[in-house]
């Protein structure tokens, strides 16, 4: 991950992110420390792996599974 710049999002982006985390982060159904990593994830200015998003929705330290 060394290639990850802090390129900045485009303000178009910006206002897609925040509407599309505010609506997120009021699911019921969502952590909202989920939410966190994903919205961190999707920010990083690059398009991210499957893999990168699936440990954002769920890390493996999640024991809901048991």
């Amino acid at each position: 991950m060394a290639e990850a710049k802090d390129e900045a999002l485009s303000p178009t982006v910006t206002k897609v992110l925040d509407a599309y985390f505010e609506v997120l982060k009021g699911d019921s159904d969502i952590d909202d420390e989920a939410a966190g990593r994903l919205d961190d994830l999707l920010r990083q200015g690059k398009v991210p792996k499957l893999a990168d998003i699936g440990a954002a929705l769920f890390p493996a330290g999640d024991d809901e599974a048991g």
